[in-house]
């Protein structure tokens, strides 16, 4: 049997991990809705002053499975499909939000948007996440 433990050194919001992001996480009251800030430094670029765009992917994962944790669901992502609009430059804070949009069976389905601090969208993504019954 599969155990999801939380030792807190997950690589985005583990605060024990010394080469984590620890993002922190805020939640809309419902718990439906998952959001956080990043401020991406240099070495998280791709091209010179743009934003990987694994760490775009990183933090779109991350928000979306943050999500289904706050409504009660341990999953693991199972797909995740983005399309990225607009590039990031590093050293200006990204907000990242995502929503639960259904569950069936054993799926939780969410999407995710990454936006400026302008509120320009970077990318998009959707996720299929498998509930792991613990």
């Amino acid at each position: 049997m599969l155990m999801l433990i939380n030792d807190d050194t997950c690589f985005v919001c583990g605060q024990h991990n010394p080469e984590g992001l620890h993002l922190e996480f805020r939640y809309a009251p419902d718990g439906s809705k998952a959001e956080t800030t990043f401020m991406p430094a240099i070495k998280y670029q791709g091209w010179q002053g743009i934003v990987h765009g694994g760490i775009i992917i990183t933090l779109l994962d991350e928000t979306m499975a943050k999500a289904a944790v706050r409504k009660g669901f341990s999953v693991l992502t199972g797909e995740i499909t983005a399309k990225f609009k607009n590039p990031a430059k590093v050293m200006e804070p990204l907000r990242c939000e995502a929503e639960i949009e259904q569950v069936k069976k054993k799926i939780v389905y969410a999407r995710g948007t990454v936006y400026t601090h302008h509120g320009t969208v970077v990318a998009e993504a959707t996720s299929k996440m498998v509930i792991i019954i613990l």
